[in-house]
């Protein structure tokens, strides 16, 4: 990856564990200056002070913002800190309130516990004063700082789970030495959702000024803290010309059926793949997406834009790169089914010839295709091979290309 224009084509997701004191767009801009992608962009910000999953995305990948935004609920391990209240209702803040909490460890816990129920399910929340949502077109961050508070609109947010992890006692000094309780929450909830805010209502619904403390986001949607990277381990994978860590990203947002491979020279075979699958979407009314397996590079029968063209001509609605990057073969064959197929192309219907061979080392054929896509409840139609005209051999674009280069263009012209 040295020169300029493979760096650009860069393309996929990064699942980042991002540190304390670095905002979103801090990150994204350090690893712009790395890969030089086309674009870049992430699906649900961080606040800076807050630690975990960043979800980044390049190049094409960033098509696919919109859907993982709103896909899937997140998990957080928060610090709910009861006996102080601040105007960002995080540590970080101005201290606006104290109580010294009499209550003992059993106590506090139980209180706990009972309020916390409240807050499971739907739940009106009102967005903080210190944050990125805009109100008439102004962030409401900064008329905070310009000392204006304004008018927020409830929003409808849902929370899934409540897990108390720990709840310890501490000192702090405020005018007087004071007793509070430091408790670390598990909280599963939807988009939108602020979890200091959750922490002051939390507190509010106890009678005790409170705030959030620590913050650290383990999961956001299909992505999790096990499988993130950082950025001082990000750059040193740069420096060592390891780019593994650029994940596939093909994420749709409607059912499609899906068909897949080399389609090196869209011969009359492929045609015929391509038009039952153009078919079988027609019936089901969802899209028809073709991935492209491989290099999807210029040949002597026809160039990348030629491809494509003639895959629009046969009305294929999306048509997809899978580049065979080091990362990518090493990708398991039932793995490319559930994660790439199902998982992210949405295949309701899989159409695929009868040779296909996928996955790791090519490990993958039409037989494990057709068991690993029921357990998914996915329709399978595999395509028989043509023969080549009077003869027992199948057409290939091997052949194809063989006849072109030999200068047999009429022979290879007959199967295309």
């Amino acid at each position: 990856m040295s020169n300029q224009k493979t760096i650009n084509d860069i393309n996929g997701l990064i699942v980042l564990d991002k540190k304390k004191d670095y905002t979103s767009n801090d990150c994204l801009s350090v690893i712009k200056k790395l890969l030089h992608p086309k674009k870049i962009g992430h699906t649900g910000t961080l606040d800076k002070n807050a630690e975990g999953v960043l979800v980044c995305l390049l190049g094409t990948a960033t098509k696919s913002q919109e859907y993982l935004m709103k896909c899937g609920d997140k998990i957080y391990e928060a610090e709910l800190i009861l006996g102080i209240a601040t105007d960002t209702e995080d540590i970080t803040g101005n201290i606006l309130a104290t109580n010294d909490i009499k209550y003992n460890i059993d106590d506090i816990t139980e209180k706990l516990e009972i309020a916390i129920k409240s807050f499971i399910g739907d739940y009106y929340q009102t967005p903080p004063m210190y944050s990125a949502k805009k109100v008439n077109g102004q962030k409401l961050l900064n008329l905070a700082r310009k000392g204006k508070e304004v008018d927020r609109k409830a929003n409808l947010v849902h929370i899934n789970s409540i897990e108390i992890c720990s709840v310890e006692p501490e000192k702090i000094v405020y005018t007087n030495e004071i007793n509070i309780y430091k408790c670390v929450l598990k909280v599963c909830c939807s988009k939108g959702t602020y979890i200091r805010t959750l922490c002051k209502d939390i507190g509010e619904n106890l009678g005790l000024p409170s705030c959030m403390g620590n913050l650290k986001r383990t999961k956001n949607g299909y992505f999790d803290i096990k499988d993130s990277i950082t950025l001082d381990e990000l750059k040193d994978k740069v420096n060592d010309g390891d780019f593994s860590f650029i994940k596939p990203c093909y994420f749709m947002k409607n059912e499609a059926a899906v068909a897949f491979g080399k389609f090196e020279t869209l011969h009359i075979g492929h045609k015929k793949i391509i038009e039952v699958l153009v078919n079988e979407a027609k019936s089901q009314d969802i899209e028809s997406t073709v991935l492209i397996v491989g290099d999807d590079e210029d040949n002597e029968v026809l160039t990348k834009a030629g491809r494509v063209s003639k895959l629009d001509y046969l009305k294929v609605d999306n048509i997809l790169s899978f580049k065979l990057t080091e990362e990518n073969k090493k990708i398991g064959a039932e793995c490319f089914i559930e994660d790439i197929l199902y998982r992210q192309l949405k295949a309701k219907i899989i159409v695929a010839g009868s040779d296909c061979r996928f996955g790791y080392k090519g490990m993958g054929d039409s037989e494990l295709l057709k068991k690993v896509a029921s357990k998914f409840g996915i329709k399978v139609v595999i395509i028989d091979k043509l023969k080549l005209d009077g003869q027992n051999e199948d057409i290939s674009s091997t052949y194809i290309l063989e006849q072109y280069r030999l200068g047999n263009i009429d022979e290879a012209k007959k199967y295309l």
